[in-house]
């Protein structure tokens, strides 16, 4: 299976998590992909994941996206479905 085209890695670690921010965002991320990306997650194109520190921890919680490598601190659900529906479009 080849890499996902798009990846979001969800900080969850011990600063972006403190409060469940982390957790919470993940949870969120993971609803309005999973409506508005089914067939891209099924595939595998689109990937969501967790990683238990960034080391970006003066900013939570954090987002980083791949393959570009840039990283969001708290960001809208609605950047990041633009982000991703940018990224699945080039392809």
């Amino acid at each position: 299976m080849s890499p996902p085209l798009f990846r979001l890695l969800v900080c969850v670690g011990p600063r972006c998590d403190a409060t469940g921010k982390g957790r919470a965002l993940l949870a969120s991320v993971e609803a309005c992909f999973a409506q508005r990306f089914p067939d891209e997650l099924a595939s595998g194109r689109l990937a969501i994941a967790t990683r238990d520190c960034l080391r970006l921890c003066t900013r939570d919680p954090v987002v980083r996206v791949e393959p570009s490598g840039e990283a969001f601190s708290n960001p809208t659900l609605d950047d990041l479905a633009r982000l991703a529906q940018a990224a699945l479009e080039d392809q």
